[in-house]
């Protein structure tokens, strides 16, 4: 793990016209499991590299495109790493975090890499863009991984620590539950644990920095689900001030129908579009295979929805598409307020009408749940730049709390913040770095900005490993597997 060279050469050709990663719908990261190779259930990560460094990615909605980003600008990275030497023989690993309750993935973890296989981890994260919708994601279990398996071999008798970034914008869960951890990692845990002190044996082993991409509180909301609202809302359907909402999502002309079977029994779809019970197909698509952005969109209206169980289904009623392929599809949820969305695959084997039908959901509405729409309001209070940066200053220096605007930006303050903290450049020297590279003052001025309060601390790469790091877990340590 974690040798060879990062060849330019190779990573450029890599991102060159049709063979570019992420350019193609049907690549690997809009796959429905995380990779085998990206799997941390029951593995560790070793390095033996002089410098080992971890960027664990969000890639819940609100920064999906990080990844994607991290990918163009990797060369970049590598080169400025070498050119300017601002760490000695790093070997980096690059992690994805989700939301442990609502994502299929909370955490996908590649080896520690300083070659080109750095590239295959980025192009094999599966991109999930769900999240949980409550201003917190799983950041916590990525720091247990990392702080209490025994993933890092660190360089014979440097005794050098780390450096760890998290790149996110919002926070994390209060507790390490030990439910969770068996499920995602394998570990069984005899209690669970304060988050606080997962971060503080983080540190242990790390020099741990939070990149925060700002954005508005009104941004981040709108993040639940921006695509779908947009496709419903410009189709004539009704999105919000509902009491229950369905709305189906897909990419392609085949004819996929959207059917909600209502308390009353009554059968909302298109040959029912409007009940009796006020529920409204209003959004009817592709009955004639016309767009490749189709959308179907059912609801009931703020004081109409009648108490009792839905069911929601998905039917392909027929092929427009001449390959009869399967169709991947999404629908959002929204009940009293809540959103939730389910992913879907129909007609695996070319089935259509009733032999496609895929139920997504089955649930139980009351009319008190609409009182539960004010408390998510209060929810996203949690999103806020206060809240949000105030929960991490609790569990890592506030100096490595690093907040940029333009997340076209985070690839160039990783950079300068490891050249700052290992003390082998200083702000002003990254800043005439960056200046030679010929970036626009507005960028440079941004950077200087978010790195100001790390570079008025210059103690950090004196500091060291010491002692072991507590596992928390029965048993001993699990053997190293190279996937």
């Amino acid at each position: 793990m974690g040798g060879g060279h990062y060849s330019l050469d190779i990573a450029y050709e890599n991102r060159s016209g049709a063979r570019a990663a992420f350019a193609q719908p049907a690549t690997e990261t809009t796959r429905m499991a995380v990779h085998p190779a990206l799997n941390p259930l029951g593995k560790v990560r070793e390095v033996n590299n002089e410098t080992p460094i971890v960027v664990a990615l969000d890639v819940t909605r609100s920064r999906g495109d990080d990844t994607k980003l991290m990918y163009d600008k990797l060369p970049q990275l590598m080169g400025q790493l070498e050119l300017k030497g601002y760490v000695k023989n790093p070997g980096i690993c690059f992690a994805a975090i989700g939301d442990v309750d609502a994502d299929r993935a909370p955490l996908q973890v590649g080896q520690f890499e300083a070659d080109n296989r750095l590239d295959e981890v980025l192009e094999r994260f599966w991109i999930e863009e769900g999240g949980g919708g409550t201003g917190q994601e799983s950041y916590e279990l990525a720091a247990y991984f990392f702080a209490r398996t025994n993933c890092v071999r660190l360089a014979a008798g440097t005794g050098k620590k780390g450096y760890f970034f998290f790149v996110g914008d919002e926070g994390f869960y209060p507790t390490v539950e030990a439910a969770r951890v068996r499920k995602v990692i394998g570990d069984e845990l005899t209690e669970d644990l304060d988050s606080a002190q997962v971060f503080a044996r983080l540190q242990e082993k790390f020099h741990v920095f939070f990149i925060f991409p700002r954005k508005t509180l009104a941004e981040r909301k709108s993040n639940i689900d921006a695509e779908i609202k947009d496709r419903v809302t410009r189709a004539g359907g009704m999105y919000d001030g509902v009491d229950i909402r369905a709305s189906l999502l897909w990419d392609n002309r085949n004819d996929l129908d959207l059917h909600v079977i209502a308390p009353s029994t009554e059968h909302i779809y298109y040959g029912h579009k409007v009940s009796g019970c006020g529920g409204w197909l209003d959004v009817d698509m592709n009955v004639q295979g016309d767009t490749v952005k189709p959308v179907e969109n059912v609801r009931w209206p703020k004081g109409r929805a009648p108490a009792g169980r839905y069911k929601v289904f998905v039917q392909n009623f027929r092929f427009h598409e001449p390959s009869q392929a399967p169709t991947r599809f999404k629908v959002e949820l929204e009940v009293a307020g809540e959103i939730r969305h389910v992913d879907g695959i129909i007609s695996p084997n070319g089935q259509t009408r009733d032999a496609s039908d895929v139920v997504v959901a089955e649930f139980d509405y009351s009319p008190d749940l609409a009182a539960e729409a004010e408390r998510r309001e209060a929810i996203y209070a949690a999103y806020s730049d206060e809240t949000v940066l105030g929960q991490w200053a609790k569990v890592i220096p506030r100096d490595h709390i690093l907040r940029v605007g333009d997340p076209k930006a985070i690839i160039e303050v990783l950079a300068g913040a490891l050249g700052i903290a290992n003390g082998a450049t200083d702000l002003d020297g990254v800043l005439a770095d960056l200046r030679e590279r010929g970036e626009p003052a507005e960028r440079v001025s941004e950077i200087e900005a978010a790195l100001s309060g790390l570079a008025r601390v210059r103690d950090v790469a004196a500091a060291s490993v010491s002692g072991e790091v507590p596992s928390g877990a029965t048993g001993g340590p699990k053997r190293s597997v190279r996937l």
